[in-house]
């Protein structure tokens, strides 16, 4: 009986299947779109904590330049002379420094595009790079300016294919270096640095051998120990910066300022995503209310019928309901595909993390639903309403 039932709203709508299409592909774009809204701030925010967890949430990174002034490698604002104030403050640990140049490196007949940093103490420790095979930098490399070199995968797996790479001589420009450790993977950053190319040499070395520092760095990093300190020191970081320099000199990046940022990232593409797919569902219950009323006024001898035969008002109103219902559950599958395949497309442009959550499917799904039954609610109300008599003196 069910099956039978449902059967014929199936036929009811196929009989207008030029109407029917133009509800499936309102209601189709609206989920598709609802999909990509909730993907993309699903994405900004996985975005968020993939940064906050890489930068750490207990550290202070400064970098030279100011956000949207270009790559910060470029800017030298900042020198050695900050370092040895910011190092008199209490509570924090791991107070490291680090220039950076991209050059080609050589091992044996091999070359790589590279980026060379010169970087002070303690850099391996407070960015969290786990020396996997061989050793970190010693008290002892700094203080004899020894020419060794710290290497991420990609670079020995490059150059010293199938070899163990440490004790190899590494050449930067002319300059040999010996490979006294490679660290643990780190994959790339969100922005899709690859964190796994770099070579670390000491900086006194990069001053004497790669390029003239003088005294200049690009980028400060320090660790707080503990977290109820965190916002008075970086105040204090700030205060000292800017007593040696103008704003627009350096930018102080901490997690909140990342996510923050990130935040308004995210509220943008919901803003957008947002109207775009209020104004595709709108636009299709609209469109989609329109057909349920001609489809209701062409169907008034169909529908006299069947209250002539016994159908009662709520009856009437259940099945005009229960059709906008199927083209509702009709346009969530295509609708859905559509949505992922643009999520697929579209978010990569954009740098955000593709991510196809449950949830885009549930509040699309919710949406769909909603949108169909409430732009066929008036129509079916109108339908239910129909006097048989009148009804069936109007066959179409």
């Amino acid at each position: 009986m069910i099956g039978l039932y449902l059967r014929d709203l199936v036929f009811s709508l196929l009989h207008n299947k030029v109407r029917t299409l133009f509800a499936l592909l309102g209601i189709v774009f609206g989920v598709s779109s609802v999909v990509l809204i909730v993907s993309a701030i699903e994405g900004s925010s996985l975005q968020a904590n993939r940064v906050i967890k890489k930068l750490g949430p207990d550290s202070v990174l400064i970098v030279s330049g100011s956000i949207g002034k270009g790559p910060r490698g470029l800017f030298r604002n900042l020198g050695l002379s900050d370092v040895k104030e910011i190092e008199r403050l209490e509570g924090i640990f791991a107070l490291t420094y680090g220039i950076v140049k991209p050059t080609t490196v050589a091992g044996g007949r091999l070359s790589k595009f590279s980026s060379v940093f010169g970087v002070g103490e303690n850099w391996l420790v407070s960015w969290d790079y786990r020396v996997e095979l061989g050793r970190g930098f010693t008290e002892e490399d700094f203080k004899e300016k020894r020419k060794v070199a710290v290497v991420g995968h990609d670079v020995s797996d490059f150059l010293f294919p199938g070899e163990n790479p440490i004790g190899k001589i590494l050449l930067i420009g002319r300059t040999p270096f010996r490979i006294i450790g490679v660290y643990k993977r780190k994959g790339k950053t969100p922005n899709g640095h690859n964190l796994d190319n770099r070579v670390f040499i000491p900086y006194r070395v990069f001053d004497k051998v790669v390029e003239k520092t003088f005294n200049k760095v690009s980028v400060i990093r320090f660790r707080v120990l503990s977290l109820s300190d965190y916002d008075k020191i970086v105040d204090e970081t700030r205060k000292i910066l800017l007593k040696r320099h103008k704003p627009d000199d350096f930018t102080l990046i901490t997690p909140l300022v990342v996510r923050k940022f990130l935040s308004m990232l995210s509220a943008t593409f919901a803003l957008f995503l947002g109207i775009a797919s209020t104004t595709a569902l709108v636009v299709g219950g609209f469109v989609l209310s329109s057909i349920f009323y001609i489809n209701v006024y062409t169907r008034q001898w169909e529908i006299g019928l069947r209250r002539a035969l016994g159908a009662t008002k709520r009856a009437i109103l259940l099945r005009i309901l229960l059709e906008s219902l199927i083209i509702a559950v009709v346009s969530l599958l295509p609708g859905s595909l559509l949505g992922f395949a643009a999520v697929k497309f579209i978010l990569p442009l954009l740098n955000v993390p593709v991510v196809y959550p449950v949830k885009a499917f549930i509040v699309s799904a919710t949406f769909s639903v909603a949108v169909c039954l409430f732009a066929a609610y008036f129509p079916a109300k109108r339908a239910s309403l129909f006097e048989p008599v009148h009804a069936l003196r109007r066959k179409v």
